[in-house]
């Protein structure tokens, strides 16, 4: 078996190597703030009781008061 090993520059090569910096330190920061974020912002709609289908029964007696109305 042979061992692994990172490939050689060929004759052709312009001489750019690949680098492997870590994220700054404020991608990290805001990637956190983000994810605590939206874990409150579904616990939020799963935990408050909201639903689409219940805003869209009460937008829609509004209009057909409004419509019956006129």
């Amino acid at each position: 078996m042979s061992k692994a090993t990172t490939p050689q520059a060929g004759p052709h090569s312009d001489g750019i190597k690949e680098g492997h910096a870590s994220p700054p330190f404020y991608f990290k920061l805001l990637y956190g703030v983000l994810v605590v974020w939206a874990l409150f912002f579904t616990a939020y709609f799963l935990l408050s009781g909201w639903s689409s289908s219940d805003e869209f029964a009460r937008k829609m007696t509004v209009h057909q008061e409004t419509v019956v109305t006129r």
